[in-house]
């Protein structure tokens, strides 16, 4: 059975979805790709079907772009078109990740294959930070629930929700119990909070069901809050765990295990770098 890498994005074109459709076909993935495009011109769609990746639209104009209006925010609505589309096809492990700040190092099925037991079902990615200690988040975790459960919860670790990945059913439930976990909220972008709320409750945060992953277990790196020149100074005394490194081209532990999924490196210094190489 094949795996699955899935992603959403809308109104971005091909110079920003590239680093992300090309860096899975060179990890060495070998299942399918499936790009949730919302607004996308008609070129760009092109190019990413000319990659071998599944579009999945909604409507197109006169002019063969891709079309798709909706009031919900794409970090929320996205958990939906996920749903759908587990719903309807059968794969062995699926990942889902952010598009535009997300690259691929080495194949994520080959992960999962090492770090799932014979019953666990997801593998969550830690932002090596509380909660109390991360300013967006710590506010984030107030505004949507309100001053009880932000007190309560802000001395958990933040883990995040724009790269996950497990096995087929458990993603399948995952993806809608988030959507509909984050919808008529006060809030709209709250996918982050209401996802690290419901793992922090049975039965994700049993062990034998869900994997917790530090930084350094080198599943992915979550650069926003590890290695943002403009934030680290503040954050680096408060940080759960060591930064990643960078050489050579590559984004490292440090203990110099390279990373499967790199996110939010566009906040970094090595971006360049990093993006050269999928030129």
């Amino acid at each position: 059975m094949k795996d699955l890498i899935i992603g959403c994005s809308t109104n971005y074109t091909w110079d920003t979805i590239k680093y992300w459709v090309l860096s899975i076909r060179r990890s060495g993935f070998e299942g399918d790709i499936a790009l949730i495009l919302m607004n996308c011109d008609s070129k760009t769609a092109y190019q990413v079907a000319s990659c071998g990746v599944n579009i999945i639209g909604f409507n197109q104009d006169k002019d063969g772009n891709l079309v798709y209006q909706s009031k919900l925010p794409v970090h929320v609505e996205r958990f939906l078109h996920i749903y759908e589309h587990l719903s309807t096809h059968e794969y062995r492990y699926v990942i889902t990740t952010d598009v535009k700040d997300v690259i691929f190092q080495t194949n994520p099925s080959k992960f999962l294959e090492q770090q799932l037991g014979q019953r666990q079902q997801l593998l969550f990615a830690s932002e090596s930070i509380l909660y109390k200690d991360e300013p967006w988040g710590d506010n984030n975790l107030l505004e949507t629930y309100g001053p009880y459960i932000h007190e309560k919860f802000r001395d958990n670790e933040i883990y995040n929700v724009g790269v996950l990945g497990g096995r087929h059913e458990a993603m399948k439930s995952l993806a809608i119990n988030i959507f509909t976990a984050a919808i008529n909220r006060p809030i709209p972008i709250c996918d982050q909070s209401t996802f690290n709320f419901m793992i922090s409750q049975l039965p994700y945060k049993d062990n034998s069901y869900s994997r917790y992953m530090k930084s350094e277990d080198g599943w992915a790196c979550q650069l926003g809050t590890t290695a943002d020149p403009s934030k680290i100074d503040e954050f680096r005394p408060k940080l759960l765990e060591p930064s990643p490194k960078f050489e050579n081209g590559k984004v490292l532990t440090s203990t110099g295990k390279e990373f499967c999924i790199v996110h939010q490196y566009d906040r970094t210094e090595w971006r360049r770098e990093i993006e050269a190489q999928y030129e």
